[in-house]
């Protein structure tokens, strides 16, 4: 796990480097203008020549040291800056005032469209308002040049804690970010914006949070590297040992999505697995996926004494994929809640929508409970429209987790998973392949699968990991197929391929 930090963290940081660890300000700036150099010169793009732009902040210092360091390298480079020399901050007119000393060259007007590379030293981490007039013009200006960029810390014009374009945004090819990444380089906005994402050791690191802010809340990216516990198995264990699965799925002309989940947990680890469903879809379960179990019920008498030795005999529930949101429906997912007890529950797709209803359900039922919304699902959970929520997507999810006392995975182009004890992790695999219908039931599948195979069957740490399989799943999928030809069951071919490699590793 790589720790991520929103803005404010950051100037904590900064400061108590400064402050506490007797670093100058100068030395870290030093440094943060060496990693920008060494981006714009790593033969990504023609370095022949640059134009660094910069606003009044430290972020500008930065800008105008990377300047300075490709002059001296020999690199014809251009400084232009864009706010009030008024307004600058000790380390920018510092470094301004070092730059002049080397007679690098400052211009006023440039034409953006006759260098090969523009360094973006805007605005960095601290912007808290849209921009606007000359700046907005400027920024503008960089976009339409078509020139690739470089940009510092963040795009200029990205709100580095949720990925929303404040008013207009760079687009940058490289963003080289200090110390540590920040959320809204990965979230909404951010990840069309942010380009190749590198993160520059300046000297600053995580002493001032190893215990986090008061509040507890810190984020966390996933790596490959997390996953080679996943599939750690007893080679003395049995099937018992691996976990059993109760999987309230699928109705009338609706086993597609209750099997796609049942096969992913299977796929996933899970030792047994047993569906509860309708009548209507008992041969299709039976002749699709004949090493799950199965208990059927009759939709005018959905709440069976079958149901209560099924979540008795069960380790980890699923419901949702595909059950409908007629009444008999609500039955059930009512009953689960108040029943189950401490089993884990994964509640997806349909359950949500029903849940969405009676949200008392959800805050009087015992933890752990696992919501795994879109944002459209999530909308309907928190009553907010879907423009409120993608304006500040980490603040809506946390202040649901905490109300409810769930872990909510939020499933949009970056996966947020927020679990009950403050900890955010957003998810940095998987592409556009995923955006196929079924490809939510799946991953519904590996959560159950993954809690099942987990020691206690109950550690929701494993929550993240198995968004971010799923998310690998997708890039191998795409790898072998295209983007726009993989169906969910490609992931489910895929996670077999996956699981293989991580045993092996």
């Amino acid at each position: 796990m790589k720790k991520i930090v929103t803005g404010e963290q950051m100037k904590k940081l900064d400061q108590y480097t400064i402050n506490s660890m007797k670093v100058p300000s100068s030395v870290l700036m030093e440094r943060a203008g060496l990693a920008v150099s060494e981006a714009v010169t790593c033969k990504r793009f023609s370095a022949d020549r640059i134009l660094v732009v910069c606003g009044c902040g430290n972020n500008g210092g930065d800008g105008v040291c990377a300047a300075r360091i490709l002059h001296l390298k020999g690199y014809k480079v251009s400084v232009f800056v864009a706010g009030d020399p008024k307004k600058f901050s000790e380390g920018m007119r510092e470094q301004v005032e070092i730059a002049r000393n080397y007679r690098i060259n400052f211009v006023k007007n440039p034409d953006y469209a006759e260098y090969t590379v523009i360094v973006d030293a805007v605005f960095g981490v601290g912007l808290s308002r849209p921009v606007t007039g000359r700046m907005r013009v400027i920024l503008g200006q960089i976009n339409e040049s078509h020139v690739p960029v470089v940009a510092v810390d963040i795009p200029s014009g990205l709100n580095s804690d949720t990925g929303t374009v404040m008013g207009i945004a760079v687009q940058a090819d490289v963003t080289v970010t200090m110390a540590y990444a920040k959320p809204g380089l990965f979230l909404r906005d951010g990840q069309t914006h942010s380009g190749h994402v590198m993160v520059a050791d300046i000297g600053i690191y995580d002493t001032r949070l190893k215990n986090q802010d008061e509040d507890n809340f810190c984020f966390f990216r996933t790596d490959k590297e997390d996953l080679g516990s996943l599939f750690i198995r007893q080679e003395n264990g049995n099937k018992g040992t691996f976990g059993k699965v109760l999987l309230i799925a699928g109705s009338k002309n609706m086993a597609g999505a209750a099997l796609l989940s049942g096969e992913a947990c299977m796929r996933a680890g899970a030792g047994m697995l047993k569906f509860y469903t309708t009548n209507e879809i008992r041969e299709s379960i039976l002749s699709n996926l004949p090493e799950a179990m199965l208990s059927v019920f009759d939709t005018k008498e959905p709440l069976s004494e079958q149901l209560e030795k099924d979540m008795e005999w069960a380790d980890v529930i699923g419901i949702g994929p595909g059950i409908s949101t007629e009444p008999y429906a609500g039955q059930i997912l009512e009953y689960v809640l108040k029943n189950k007890g401490n089993k884990p529950c994964v509640i997806d797709a349909d359950a949500l929508n029903l849940l969405s209803l009676h949200m008392s359900l959800l805050k009087s039922a015992a933890p752990p409970c696992i919501v795994t919304p879109h944002i459209g699902e999530f909308s309907r959970l928190t009553g907010m429209s879907v423009s409120e929520l993608c304006s500040d997507i980490p603040k809506a999810v946390r202040e649901f987790v905490q109300e409810y006392g769930v872990v909510c995975v939020c499933k949009d182009a970056r996966t947020l998973t927020i679990l009950p004890n403050g900890c955010a992790y957003i998810n940095t695999s998987g592409n556009s392949a995923l955006a196929t219908a079924g490809s939510g039931d799946v991953l519904t599948g590996i959560i159950l699968g993954i809690l099942a195979g987990s020691d206690n069957h109950a550690d929701i740490r494993v929550i993240p990991l198995a968004v971010y399989l799923h998310g690998i799943l997708g890039e191998a999928a795409s790898f072998r197929r295209s983007k726009a030809g993989v169906i969910a069951s490609d992931l489910i071919e895929e996670l077999t391929i996956q699981n293989k490699k991580l045993e092996n590793q």
